[in-house]
């Protein structure tokens, strides 16, 4: 699995799950702190929109103007870039 760094501490990284969901990782110092299991295609409906908030629950994401923030129990972890977790995602598939 590829994670990508949203911060020195956090980092993201999306895992195939079944047939058409997959697994957001958030990772706190190398060690799986929280997930979401959720469809293939809500992760690209999110991807498609301007602005916006993904899911609900201990893991969110925001979608703000140039890039998507990553909450985790209502405290902001990281900013991650669009483009960057879509490639996460295609290479998860």
């Amino acid at each position: 699995m590829t994670t990508i760094p949203i911060t020195p501490n956090y980092s993201l990284g999306i895992a195939h799950y079944q047939k058409l969901r997959v697994r957001l990782i958030v990772f706190k110092n190398g060690e799986e702190y929280v997930c979401r299991k959720e469809s293939i295609y809500k992760v690209k409906q999110f991807l498609a929109l301007d602005e916006g908030r993904a899911f609900m629950g201990r893991l969110q994401l925001v979608k703000d103007g140039d890039g998507i923030v990553v909450e985790v129990k209502g405290e902001v972890v990281g900013v991650v870039k669009p483009g960057d977790l879509e490639k996460l995602l295609d290479a998860s598939l």
